[in-house]
């Protein structure tokens, strides 16, 4: 009889090894959705003579797909928020940050005008619903001409 040279532990340990790389692949395909949009909304608001930061942390487990579609929706709207109101010389950032359980959003622009007061626009209003309704947090705030927004998902989703 041949000496076994596979134990238990090793075929848990390829299991887990399979399962990792389809989280790995997951997580680098919603990695490149988001990527995606940004670099597209960039490009747009080059085009209107834009320059701003734009920055998308990392995260080490995949997003729930409600969660990646409301990102996705929530980065719309804050990038045409930024081509209707802010000043096309002036700098804007948006940074996407990941800790454990939430996502972290902020963005901030210098308006067109003093004239243009943005308070809460239709579409922020809903996810501003939305995320309230998830036991997030969703805050603007523009004083002067400076417009800033800073909002918190929860990965997991407890509804109220």
């Amino acid at each position: 009889m041949g000496k076994r040279t596979d134990k238990p532990d090793d075929r848990s340990r390829i299991v887990k090894t399979n399962n990792d790389d389809k989280t790995d692949r997951k997580i680098e395909q919603q990695r490149e959705r988001l990527d995606g949009i940004i670099q597209s909304q960039r490009r747009r608001l080059g085009g209107l003579g834009f320059q701003g930061e734009d920055i998308l942390g990392t995260f080490d487990h995949p997003l729930a797909d409600d969660i990646l579609d409301l990102l996705e929706g929530l980065l719309n709207e804050l990038y045409a928020n930024i081509a209707k109101h802010a000043a096309p010389h002036e700098w804007y950032a948006i940074t996407i940050s990941f800790d454990r359980r939430h996502v972290i959003i902020s963005a901030s622009d210098v308006l067109k005008d003093e004239a243009v007061r943005l308070g809460l626009g239709s579409g922020f209003k809903r996810y501003r619903t939305v995320i309230g309704s998830m036991s997030g947090t969703f805050d603007i705030t523009d004083d002067s001409d400076n417009w800033n927004a800073n909002i918190t998902i929860p990965l997991s989703v407890t509804r109220r």
